[in-house]
């Protein structure tokens, strides 16, 4: 079976110690492609794209519909016998799973098991797995009556193109909502957002990196 693997741009401009550590074990087992908007490498039929950024997903889904097979990252890293997953016994976290792969139980699934195979005690939270309603400043479907008023005063305005200081307060119901201190994404606009409200998060590919310090 051929792989490639799909990079996240945004993931490598955020977290690029990480990015370069993901591409170099993976790039002695397959292709590296380009931007999922761009890439314009032919590939095997039957062949399998790794990937774990949902935009990437979404855009590949969209721009070449049935060329290969979506595999998300992660799943194919527990796969592997010779990953070297880091030892964080003693770190507790919550996972804030993602609002875009809440139909994908594969991908629940499969982040659990990376935190379990890296000894990090999961709290989980009560919106949690399919039941999650978050996604950063994409998608977020506050409970505070203060906050739903709130969007309702911007409402036709999409959430990331509110002024920052709102943003802000909604992000900070989402932060309180978290058991622990800790929350552990798979997803760039989740991390990005629990920051935004005053949150403390790491994304899972920095922890299976060894470059989240702790």
């Amino acid at each position: 079976m051929d792989y490639f693997y799909f990079p996240s741009c945004n993931f490598t401009k955020d977290s690029p110690q990480a990015a370069q550590k993901i591409r170099a074990y993976l790039k002695e087992r397959m292709p590296v492609a380009a931007c999922c908007r761009v890439d314009k490498l032919e590939y095997p039929p039957e062949s399998i794209a790794l990937y774990f950024c949902q935009a990437c997903r979404e855009t590949l889904e969209a721009r070449v519909p049935g060329k290969f097979t979506l595999q998300n990252l992660f799943a194919y890293l527990l796969e592997q016998p010779d990953f070297p997953w880091p030892d964080y016994s003693g770190l507790t976290a919550t996972v804030q799973d993602c609002w875009r792969d809440r139909r994908h139980p594969e991908i629940l699934t499969a982040v659990r098991a990376a935190l379990a195979k890296m000894h990090v005690t999961v709290l989980e939270m009560a919106e949690n797995r399919e039941h999650t309603t978050f996604c950063g400043n994409l998608h977020l479907e506050p409970r505070l009556p203060e906050n739903q008023a709130l969007l309702a005063q911007h409402s036709g305005t999409p959430l990331h193109q509110l002024p920052q200081d709102v943003q802000a307060r909604l992000m900070r119901e989402q932060v309180s909502k978290l058991p622990c201190p800790l929350a552990v994404t798979y997803c760039n606009r989740c991390k990005q957002g629990i920051l935004l409200g005053g949150g403390k998060a790491v994304h899972l590919l920095e922890l299976a990196t060894g470059t989240f310090p702790r």
